[in-house]
């Protein structure tokens, strides 16, 4: 998902403090360099202390601060930063951060990492300028899948998916997926036992339904202000530098899942959210149930423009359900307070539309990859 804002792409999650609604804008050198800081201790300190170290230490590296400032403030995010520099490295770039990153390299990471900018500076300065972080984050199908199957076993009718901010479309292909859900020594799978792609989530509390097989999905379509082209190698490549360097399992799980879309294309709208939604709303077959989701996508639409989608959604005749991955606070609906220093998702369905009363449901609590989940029992559904 793209952050390009009146669209429908989003990283995922960059940090509550820089996601709820907005994006920060940075006014003076000391706030951009205290920004970093505050965002590397809340977003990267436990998952990718290399960036962390980075952030921490930017103050240190003028010519680095001077490079980030001159771009506007959309563009002076930390994760596109950094998935800029990756980018270069994944493409072949010889430089010493290449061994800081896979661990053959002692040498502190940020001196380093501000030499592969600043010795690299027009093709950075390119990147930033014209490319936003996207973040296609095939773990979350993990949640998504448990998401269709509850509008499945709920509606009794094959589903007709609405996937808000989809990128390059890799979590469409969810039922080409395996997905084994662990609780202590117990496993639970659905999907093909000979699938491509075989995801994990630990499932810490609660007992959800899971059948053997996914929801049947009669009808499904992205909607992306700027959808990736899985089949273009240098997007493909986009896609793997908006992922962290110390994490093989993500870059690996990516990569499986881009070959199975480049296999199996799913069709996406090239549109904004409102206009994509009311597209996909109008096509989506009668005797279908209606889902839309997001996974961290909903915090980087602006209030008018959330306000706008659930208004079609609303007026549409037809019983729907949204289902979100979402930070605490973000899907106002969920009536949750904000916690902008907490990463963990809330898990949630709202049922709208159809002539029925609007019903809120907060289903659980997961990490915002997929790496685990929390599903409350249904006594408190």
């Amino acid at each position: 998902m793209n952050t390009r804002f009146g669209g429908v792409s989003g990283t995922g999650p960059p940090s509550q403090s820089a996601s709820i609604g907005y994006l920060r804008v940075v006014p003076d050198f000391g706030d951009l360099i205290d920004f970093y800081r505050s965002y590397g201790a809340s977003s990267f300190a436990d998952d990718e202390p290399a960036y962390a170290e980075v952030c921490e230490n930017l103050g240190d590296h003028p010519e680095l601060v001077e490079l980030i400032a001159g771009h506007d403030p959309d563009a002076q995010q930390p994760n596109l930063l950094f998935a800029a520099v990756h980018y270069l490295l994944l493409g072949g770039l010889d430089h010493p951060l290449r061994h800081v990153y896979d661990g053959t390299s002692s040498l502190p990471v940020a001196p380093v990492f501000a030499d592969a900018v600043l010795t690299n500076r027009s093709a950075i300065d390119e990147l930033m300028q014209n490319e936003r972080t996207q973040t296609n984050e095939v773990g979350r199908s993990a949640v998504v899948a448990l998401m269709l199957n509850d509008a499945y076993q709920r509606s009794q009718e094959p589903l007709s998916w609405i996937d808000l901010g989809a990128s390059g479309g890799l979590n469409l292909n969810i039922d080409r997926f395996r997905i084994e859900y662990t609780t202590g020594e117990r496993s639970i799978a659905t999907g093909p036992a000979n699938a491509a792609l075989t995801l994990r989530c630990e499932l810490r509390n609660g007992a959800p339904t899971i059948p053997s097989t996914h929801a049947d999905i009669a009808w499904r379509v992205g909607v992306d202000r700027s959808p990736v082209q899985v089949a273009d190698p240098s997007q493909a490549r986009w896609l793997q530098a908006c992922l962290w360097p110390s994490q093989p399992e993500r870059h690996a799980r990516m990569a499986a899942a881009i070959t199975i879309a480049q296999a199996h294309p799913q069709r996406i709208i090239g549109a904004d959210a409102v206009d994509g939604v009311a597209q996909a709303l109008a096509e989506a077959p009668a005797d279908t149930a209606l889902v839309i989701t997001t996974t961290w996508v909903w915090c980087y639409l602006p209030e008018a423009t959330q306000k706008a989608v659930l208004k079609l959604v609303r007026e549409s005749g037809r019983r729907v359900r949204w289902y979100s991955l979402e930070g605490r606070g973000v899907v106002a609906e969920l009536g949750q307070p904000i916690e902008r220093e907490v990463i963990d998702s809330l898990v949630g369905r709202v049922e709208m539309g159809g002539g029925m009363p609007e019903v809120s449901t907060v289903l659980g609590l997961s990490h915002p990859h997929g790496a685990w989940l929390d599903w409350y029992a249904p006594e408190t559904l």
